[in-house]
């Protein structure tokens, strides 16, 4: 939606006053807050959180891979696991974003093309939020996909 400048048609990059969220919010207000990818909505691209679309995203673990550790001579090593994301993978932390910004833009309407997973997030959010959804997809996505954005409502094709 918006991802370039509209004066210079350069890419947009978000830029933070760190300091100012330190001042306006601590870390004990952060940790009371639920635990979804929204309770850092300062340094989200939503100005209203009213807008925000959620279906509690985030916050998923970090699980240790001691014996992938040893394998590899590292002391440490993690995977996080973001299946248990509410559409089953990480798509649903950017779906979230980027829905939370179009219901705050007035959208009623929109359309992506996905081979998967980003189509299922899209169609869940965008039924939370009330906005139709057009998907174009190829003829082998899979089944799975195709049946989670039918029963979001999306318009596949």
């Amino acid at each position: 939606l918006h991802n370039l400048c509209p004066r210079c048609g350069k890419v947009l990059f978000p830029r933070y006053d760190l300091e100012r969220v330190r001042a306006e919010v601590s870390r004990d207000e952060f940790a009371r807050r639920e635990p979804t990818m929204w309770r850092y909505r300062e340094v989200m691209p939503i100005n209203d959180p009213a807008n925000i679309v959620t279906l509690g995203e985030g916050m998923t673990p970090l699980l240790p891979l001691e014996e992938v550790g040893r394998r590899l001579g590292l002391r440490r090593v993690h995977v996080k696991e973001e299946g248990l994301n509410p559409t089953g993978s990480f798509k649903a932390r950017g779906l979230s974003a980027a829905v939370s910004k179009a219901k705050e833009l007035g959208v009623r309407a929109a359309s992506m093309p996905s081979a998967g997973n980003a189509g299922s997030a899209a169609a869940a959010y965008c039924a939370r939020a009330g906005i139709e959804l057009y998907l174009v997809m190829p003829a082998d996505v899979p089944h799975v996909n195709q049946v989670e954005c039918d029963i979001c409502g999306a318009h596949t094709f």
